[in-house]
């Protein structure tokens, strides 16, 4: 019995972090299906916009991009919940800022204060985007991240051919050259040193990707 005990206390940050990840999963799950069923106002919508003069529909085509605006935001948190990425929240402020201009601002300073918002929030993206804060030593990133974007933020040249996620091209490497996929395990591919930061089981959720200036097309 101490055993058991031992080991459910030992596996019990793992477990939580299971439980978590299927939850989300299912918010995302339940968040696609929400938006997938609300698409069947957007024709209510357009046979409103028909049927009424255009004088009358000014409100009507207002609460129609609001509508539009909410199914995007609840798209871009299912990519927050699946993605984790601090870029990816930063889409879903942007989106909800505009929907906020549009829906509620009454006076110009309620304008003028959405458009300084999102032109924060621009010059954050532009300028200090989160997940290069620490590009130089390298960049923690979901296993779910497509290759371009890991590109993109770690400053590095991975083939974008080879895969579509950098989960997956950790996987064909591993099988490629007879490497166990385990915690602080490493591959080299062209220009980009890639490590695995963190597992779910046997699943790899995040690595750790930084650019090997000593690294030649050789490694490829």
């Amino acid at each position: 019995m101490l055993k058991f005990w031992n080991k459910f206390w030992w596996r019990l940050p793992t477990n939580f972090t299971k439980l978590v990840s299927l939850l989300e999963a299912l918010l995302a799950l339940f968040l696609v299906s929400g938006v997938a069923i609300s698409f069947l106002d957007l024709v209510g919508y357009l046979k409103i916009i028909i049927s009424h003069p255009p004088s009358q529909t000014y409100e009507i085509m207002r609460s129609f991009l609001g509508h539009i605006l909410l199914l995007v935001i609840g798209l871009e948190l299912v990519v927050m919940l699946v993605m984790h990425t601090p870029s990816s929240l930063v889409e879903v402020l942007l989106y909800a800022i505009a929907r906020k201009i549009i829906m509620e601002a009454k006076t110009t300073l309620d304008v003028l204060i959405g458009v300084v918002a999102l032109g924060v929030l621009f010059l954050l993206i532009k300028t200090y985007t989160p997940e290069k804060l620490y590009a130089e030593k390298g960049v923690i990133v979901s296993s779910s991240m497509p290759i371009w974007e890991v590109n993109e933020i770690a400053n590095v040249n991975i083939p974008e051919n080879m895969s579509d996620t950098i989960g997956e091209l950790v996987s064909l490497l591993a099988n490629r050259e007879g490497k166990n996929i385990a915690i602080d395990q490493v591959f080299r591919i062209n220009d980009a040193e890639i490590s695995i930061y963190s597992m779910e089981g046997k699943l790899v959720r995040s690595v750790f990707v930084k650019k090997n200036e000593k690294a030649n097309e050789g490694h490829c």
